[in-house]
């Protein structure tokens, strides 16, 4: 049995759940039984199933396999069911600017903020030298820093490490970390927070950095 799971190959996506409620449309009202595609198009019950409920993006050899067995065309499954893929773009300068509560030496500068249900969090963070020390970050999933400009030190867990600009790290977001700008003159960084779900293992100990000598 052939089960097509791949995604069908368009600049623009399939809204699942109504290609599924056209296609148990077309299937009934030929008056086929699910086993009955399934033994013309060499799918399986659970497949088809899948597809009938918006669970799955069938590939476009799928597609054509199953507009045969149904006696329709492909255009016929499609019609109209096309979701322009979402993209947010934000230009130079016009990221949305905040100060956390925690910290009034920096400025977060927020880039995908109109991004629906977003698993990421990418912001440029501006340091700004001196202040006082405010309070560890924490939040669940892991976090990616790289120095774009300046001199950064990251207080994590038990280690503190100096990064410059074009050094990067990737952490744990969950063990406490601070972020200060390094020395007299401001960093800017850019950091990457991706949510994980609460059940992902995180790593068993604080690795040290590599010393820049090798």
């Amino acid at each position: 049995m052939v089960g097509a799971y791949f995604l069908l190959p368009m600049t623009c996506a399939l809204n699942l759940a109504d290609l599924g409620r056209r296609v148990r449309t077309i299937r009934t009202g030929r008056r086929l039984t699910l086993e009955e595609v399934v033994s013309r198009t060499g799918f399986t019950v659970s497949w088809l199933s899948k597809l009938e409920t918006g669970q799955l993006s069938p590939s476009l050899e799928g597609l054509v396999r199953l507009a045969e067995a149904l006696e329709c065309g492909v255009d016929e499954l499609v019609a109209g069911l096309s979701v322009p893929p979402q993209m947010v773009v934000v230009r130079h300068g016009e990221g949305t600017r905040s100060t956390p509560k925690e910290s009034r030496t920096a400025v977060h500068e927020e880039l995908a903020n109109g991004w629906r249900n977003r698993g990421m969090h990418p912001v440029i963070i501006h340091l700004v030298p001196g202040g006082r020390r405010h309070a560890p970050e924490t939040r669940d999933g892991q976090r990616f820093l790289f120095v774009l400009e300046g001199q950064a030190q990251v207080a994590y867990g038990d280690d503190s490490i100096t990064l410059t600009m074009g050094d990067c790290v990737y952490i744990d977001a969950a063990i406490p970390h601070v972020l200060r700008a390094a020395g007299n003159h401001p960093a800017r960084l850019l950091s990457v927070a991706c949510d994980t779900p609460p059940a992902a293992a995180r790593p068993a100990g604080l690795r040290k950095p590599p010393s820049r000598g090798g």
